[in-house]
């Protein structure tokens, strides 16, 4: 198993590599990106005085998701590539090249952490956790979104045990995470009102390998079914989590809270 430091080295080629040569990261689609945004606004209930922290912002996709509703927002990655494009791209933010296991920011100084599809390229993503817990302010918030493990399609195709398992345009720490393992660790961390739901219906602009791209309509419509049959919430394609840090800053009283009901998130159109 590599060590952290030699992780953290080998993901940020695979993404210097993956920009420059393909000139974005854009995992999703808008349908996509608005299910995410409708689940950070329902859990988080971002204001204009708050200030934000996207880890794993990449080239600056996932700031749409944040911006419109925070205060401040500052993003960091660990592609120097990546977070050059977001700068170009995106001048009126403040972006950083950071190692998420290793902040570089001041004790409670941040109202948000956003982990934006990242925890699973952490072999350790508890470390992780624990420096978000640093940099957030007493009461502040914690929302991330993961591939799930449960969900078929990513335990065959995309957990690095499977049998049909394919590193094709994978990055080398990525594996899907099952639910309980991030809701332990977060617990671990020391945050308090764990709130986990598993989702379907965040769809893909693309997928590797290449040729699979030409099942990717008939995957969509398979997994939006899954949601509207109820599946998605134990079994969907990706699994959201958001907690608090407790505002004594201990942990005390830490409280791990029921599956939110359908409402609380709310569907809204596309513009």
């Amino acid at each position: 198993m590599l060590s952290l430091h030699d992780s953290a080295v080998a993901e940020r080629a695979f993404f210097d590599h993956f920009v420059e040569s393909e000139g974005d990261f854009n995992p999703f689609d808008d349908r996509g990106w608005l299910v995410l945004q409708q689940a950070f606004d329902a859990w988080i209930a971002p204001r204009p005085t708050m200030r934000l922290l996207d880890v794993g912002a990449g080239t600056g996709q996932s700031r749409r998701l944040y911006c419109e509703t925070v205060g401040e927002y500052v993003g960091i990655d660990l592609s120097p590539v990546a977070v050059a494009k977001a700068r170009r791209r995106f001048p009126e933010s403040s972006w950083h090249v950071a190692d998420a296991c290793q902040l570089d920011f001041a004790d409670e100084s941040f109202d948000v952490v956003a982990f934006s599809s990242v925890l699973h390229h952490i072999p350790d993503f508890g470390r992780a956790l624990a420096e978000a817990f640093r940099v957030l302010r007493p009461g502040g918030r914690v929302f991330a979104f993961d591939p799930n493990l449960l969900n078929p399609a990513m335990a065959l195709l995309r957990w690095p045990k499977s049998p049909l398992y394919s590193a094709n345009g994978v990055s080398p720490n990525e594996s899907p995470l099952p639910p309980s393992l991030l809701r332990r660790e977060f617990d671990a961390a020391g945050f308090a009102e764990v709130r986990q739901r598993c989702r379907s219906g965040i769809r893909y602009r693309a997928v590797a390998p290449k040729l699979a791209n030409a099942l990717l309509g008939a995957f969509h419509v398979a997994d939006a079914l899954w949601e509207v049959l109820g599946f998605g919430r134990w079994f969907g394609t990706f699994v959201l989590t958001a907690a608090k840090k407790p505002v004594d800053a201990a942990g005390a009283g830490r409280t791990t809270i029921p599956l939110p009901r359908e409402n609380d998130l709310p569907t809204r159109r596309a513009a």
